[in-house]
């Protein structure tokens, strides 16, 4: 299956010929200007953002852009997460650019787009979030039920091999993703997702969240099982639970999470096309770091400061620990302060220590600070 930004175009520009006027007459913008600094070896700041426009819809059917750039102030380096191109300049994409179908209980959308799945992701930790070039399906004819198909055939942005640039996912094949996720049980919510990289790899990923109260308390369990099924014989399958628990009215919630993979030829865990599924991820580390059969978990706390009389604010604090089978020995602490100010600006301040034990020069602090103005 191929399809290419300029069909979107040719097939949008027909749909609309004698519509037009009535279209763009109506059409919705929203985005936001972000500045973001961070420091590791050296400091970088960069001014950019998001500006989305979408056509009123004809028929169920419209067409929608998303601009993203990046622009260095003084130096660029991409230490850390990568602020910036490849080649550690600035820069703009048009990240999407898609035609879209909003009939009944389905949405089909073709072209470059956002998309938030397991193991494909926005990710967004930087300037710029990961988009694709893909078809995606989603329908909820059935109760309770979400179901989700998708052919994603390039990417770009903050986990892109190249940031600037949508390049090909699989070489020509892509990969075929297929998702359900069900709703019909109280305070619980299940999920499996199977993705077909052909001659690459075969990922399957389960999920099961549970969230209710249970007295003075608010109480929320989940469990994951995902196997990489590598087509050259390697195999990872990882397990993993979460616990969180928060006393109302406190604005306190502590959290625990515990990952394990079983490596096979050495193979480690990947996240592939984003941030990575896992329970115990971080701001840097995640299972992909862990190493041959690695093992990690993460402890936490947040404290929702608006118990304390200041809206808006919150902050989290965790520590991870992981190590494996390779000889990784890896822990990260991580303290974030969020603070929206209205609906509109918000700021987030993240500082992580990371410290390799295993080989010391590749320890290091980071510091990122995002303003964020939403329109």
């Amino acid at each position: 299956m191929k399809f290419s930004l300029a069909l979107v175009v040719v097939l949008t520009t027909s749909l609309y010929a004698q519509s037009l006027e009535g279209a763009f007459k109506n059409v919705t913008t929203d985005g936001y200007i972000r500045a973001g600094l961070q420091h590791q070896d050296e400091g970088e700041m960069s001014i950019g953002g998001k500006l989305h426009m979408q056509t009123a819809p004809i028929a169920g059917i419209s067409f929608g852009t998303s601009f993203y750039t990046t622009n260095g102030i003084n130096e660029k380096h991409n230490d850390g997460v990568a602020f910036f191109s490849s080649d550690q300049n600035s820069y703009s994409i048009l990240g999407e650019a898609y035609l879209q179908a909003d009939i009944k209980n389905t949405l089909l959308k073709v072209g470059r787009q956002e998309l938030d799945t397991p193991y494909a992701d926005t990710d967004d930790i930087g300037m710029i979030p990961n988009t694709f070039e893909a078809l995606s399906i989603v329908n909820s004819d059935l109760t309770n039920t979400t179901i989700v198909l998708a052919h994603l055939q390039k990417m770009s942005g903050v986990d892109a091999d190249i940031a600037e640039k949508f390049t090909k996912i699989n070489d020509s094949d892509g990969v075929q993703a297929l998702g359900i996720t069900y709703e019909g049980f109280e305070d619980v919510t299940l999920q499996g997702w199977f993705y077909n990289a052909s001659d690459f790899a075969k990922l399957t990923y389960l999920e099961a969240d549970y969230a209710s109260s249970l007295g003075q308390f608010n109480l929320g369990v989940a469990g994951q099982y995902t196997i990489q099924d590598y087509d050259n014989g390697n195999e990872v399958s990882v397990y993993g639970v979460n616990f969180s628990l928060g006393l109302q009215g406190s604005g306190i919630t502590l959290q625990s999470a515990y990952n394990k993979a079983d490596s096979t030829n050495g193979q480690v865990a990947e996240n592939f096309f984003g941030g990575g599924p896992f329970f115990i991820s971080c701001e840097h580390l995640t299972m992909a770091e862990a190493g041959e059969n690695g093992e990690a978990y993460r402890v936490g706390l947040e404290i929702d400061a608006e118990k304390y009389g200041v809206d808006g604010l919150g902050f989290t604090l965790s520590y991870l620990g992981a190590e494996g089978d390779d000889g990784a020995d890896l822990n990260e602490i991580d303290l974030m302060a969020s603070y929206a100010v209205n609906e509109q600006l918000s700021l987030d301040l993240i500082y992580s220590d990371m410290h390799d034990h295993a080989n010391d020069s590749q320890s290091y602090t980071n510091t990122r600070l995002f303003v964020n103005y939403m329109f």
